[in-house]
């Protein structure tokens, strides 16, 4: 098992557990992104409009419109490292970030709310047939930078993963 594999089996379980959560100012269900948030989408333009190229830019012809990022509310996973052990299995570091958007306290409460039901299903829950076991401790919190009404908070989770049996060669190779 490969933290790659890990990563891909808590997307889909994070999808799950997430699918009845409805957050920020449109009660929307959050997005669950491997390593980074995607491109944002582009606003749409007609490319048949006429250009006028006699007229200096202006600030606002090259200022896009202000449109919700449709990117939030989401929950960012990330593979932070792993280590080997005497025991046969590896631990493998998951940084989990949550975001959401609402203004002031409704933000910030979309976000305690949303990492607190991750906590809670994790160590309530587990998948059968899962190779995956969470260790813990497991921490999270705010961080100390908030833009709001763009909200974020984080949660690191340590994981036991299967590791390999060295295998014995016969007559050295």
């Amino acid at each position: 098992m490969t933290p790659s594999m890990l990563m891909d089996q808590l997307q889909e379980y994070l999808r799950e557990i997430t699918q009845d959560k409805f957050l920020g100012p449109l009660r929307l269900r959050p997005n669950i992104y491997k390593v980074d948030l995607p491109a944002r989408a582009t606003p749409d333009y007609d490319p048949n409009l006429p250009v006028m190229t006699d007229l200096p830019p202006t600030t606002a012809d090259t200022t896009l419109p202000d449109e919700r990022d449709e990117r939030w509310p989401f929950i960012l996973i990330v593979y932070s490292d792993s280590e080997d052990n005497e025991d046969g299995y590896r631990t493998a570091t998951i940084a989990l970030t949550f975001g959401c958007e609402g203004r002031g306290a409704d933000g910030y409460m979309d976000v305690l709310h949303l990492m607190e039901h991750v906590r809670a299903s994790f160590l309530r829950d587990t998948w059968e047939g899962w190779p995956f076991r969470l260790s813990l401790p497991l921490s999270m919190g705010f961080y100390d930078d908030q833009a709001d009404p763009y909200w974020l908070g984080y949660m690191s989770t340590t994981w036991e993963v299967p590791s390999y049996e060295q295998e014995v060669w016969k007559h050295g190779f």
